[in-house]
């Protein structure tokens, strides 16, 4: 019984840091940067773009971009940057009690999302911002 609390104990505490994006890659090369910059430029008809950050789950892409003439947004892809255009961007800021109605956007304007990558993505907006 005593190895059991203990058990619990030394996990409640790792359990505590885990959120919904830890399934999804955050890994972002500096050659995917590149060229995610230069095919977002021309999809948005803008110069320069500079890709901030990414997630990626099943062959689907959320890639964080700033431009010197539009807000700061978050453009959805099914696919490579490279390949495929954007399927629908957020911009803006969120509260935290906002991640449900963030999640209902996300899976109603990005048709076919994997569910993982749409929680993270809400979750993100709302609560881990600095993460």
């Amino acid at each position: 019984m005593k190895r059991s609390i203990v058990l619990i104990a030394l996990l409640a505490p790792s359990a505590a840091f885990t959120t919904p994006c830890d399934p999804v890659s955050r890994t972002l090369t500096d050659v995917q940067k590149t060229a995610w910059s230069a095919s977002i430029a021309r999809q948005l008809g803008v110069k320069p773009v500079t890709v901030r950050q990414a997630f990626v789950f099943q062959g689907w892409r959320i890639v964080y971009v700033e431009t010197a003439v539009t807000d700061p947004a978050f453009l959805f892809f099914e696919g490579d940057p490279v390949k495929v255009k954007y399927t629908t961007m957020w911009s803006g800021a969120a509260e935290a009690n906002e991640e449900n109605s963030i999640l209902a956007w996300t899976t109603g304007h990005a048709h076919g999302i994997p569910s993982t990558l749409a929680k993270c993505f809400a979750w993100h907006v709302t609560q881990g911002r600095g993460q």
